[in-house]
């Protein structure tokens, strides 16, 4: 075989070689840099519902915009009189969280009844001060079972209720900030 042939094979292969290691060494990353994956492990949250949110017996002639309230620590306030008898109560749930780490507290899924509105919600965790849970209150979770939170809201009637009973309902949600 001639010799230049040779010669052109053996220059192609060698401008082939020298076009690839020019292109590879710009294809290298940078340095690598490492990265931190974080993980926390924390108790499930739980929540149990101990005592309903009772109003009692209500008179069906609250009419529109008369409010009864029940704080988070069970006080009443009828300003009306409308409250005939039976029991007013907070509703009150127990929980369980991983100690120490911010929570959001808040009511949600609000099912009123056909002749009341429900607003104006209050919650207290674990005896502390009070929060509007409608928009969600944040603490952080305290230690050991059984941390109570309290629930209190207004209700306001729209008239024209009717002998029968009227149940509402909500949700109360505890979320891990």
């Amino acid at each position: 075989m001639n010799t230049y042939i040779w010669m052109k094979r053996l220059l192609a292969i060698l401008g082939s070689g020298l076009i690839g290691a020019m292109l590879s060494t710009g294809a290298y990353a940078a340095n690598p840099e490492p990265v931190v994956v974080g993980v926390e492990f924390v108790a499930p949250l739980t929540i149990s519902e101990s005592t309903n949110l009772e109003f009692g017996l209500v008179d069906t002639n609250m009419i529109l915009n008369e409010t009864i309230v029940i704080a988070p620590g069970g006080g009443v306030t009828d300003a009306a009189g409308r409250i005939l008898g039976g029991t007013q109560t907070a509703a009150t749930f127990t929980t369980r969280a991983a100690t120490g780490k911010p929570i959001t507290i808040q009511v949600t899924n609000i099912n009123a009844g056909t002749y009341y509105n429900l607003g104006t919600w209050t919650c207290d965790y674990n005896g502390g001060s009070s929060g509007d849970c409608g928009v969600g209150i944040n603490e952080t979770s305290a230690a050991g079972p059984g941390i109570v939170v309290r629930v209190g809201v207004t209700l306001t009637g729209l008239g024209g209720a009717l002998e029968v009973a009227d149940d509402g309902s909500f949700d109360l949600t505890i979320t891990y900030d």
